[in-house]
């Protein structure tokens, strides 16, 4: 059975160096980047976290696209910020096509300090600063639930497989 994987967190967590080594990790897997998506929308485009209308759009199109991937026999793992009611429609959209899906929701985690280090460490054009701390309280204030949380704060690059083996085998981490 094929999964869907959401990795989530703030930005600066290593969303993305993660969900790419998951999605290279299967032998049949596709890796959608939410920021991608979003930014497909040229003319009249609002970032999601200003416009509810297009962060709707935003996730329509995951869903669209992971229903059709789970249909070609891939995983999909999915990079992007994903709160938990987001995770919710998300998954009741897939598993009203699909229906014996499996989602499994991860939400990336590092200390606020070591978050401010990394994105410090990034290519200025990436930057996000103070947004980092702002996500970092979204997420916290929108009660994720703490079997979803996965700590990033110590863990060497080096050792990521190990990161990776844990999602994909911690039942905690499927979203029902």
């Amino acid at each position: 059975m094929q999964r869907i994987y959401i990795i989530s967190g703030p930005a600066g967590v290593g969303k993305s160096t993660t969900s790419k080594r998951l999605a290279q990790s299967f032998e049949h897997s596709a890796y959608i980047e939410g920021d991608v998506i979003h930014h497909m929308v040229v003319g009249g485009y609002l970032p999601p976290w200003e416009s509810e209308a297009s962060l709707s759009l935003v996730w329509k199109n995951i869903a669209d696209l992971s229903i059709n991937f789970i249909e070609d026999n891939k995983n999909v793992v999915i990079d992007y910020v994903a709160f938990p009611d987001e995770v919710e429609k998300f998954t009741r959209c897939v598993r009203s096509i699909c229906p014996s899906t499996e989602v499994v929701y991860v939400v990336l985690w590092a200390d606020p300090d070591e978050l401010m280090k990394r994105d410090d460490g990034r290519i200025k054009a990436y930057q996000m600063g103070e947004r980092c701390l702002e996500l970092l309280k979204e997420f916290e204030n929108k009660g994720v639930d703490r079997r979803f949380l996965y700590d990033t704060t110590n863990l060497d690059p080096s050792h990521l497989e190990q990161a990776i083996n844990e999602i994909k085998k911690n039942s905690e981490f499927i979203y029902s």
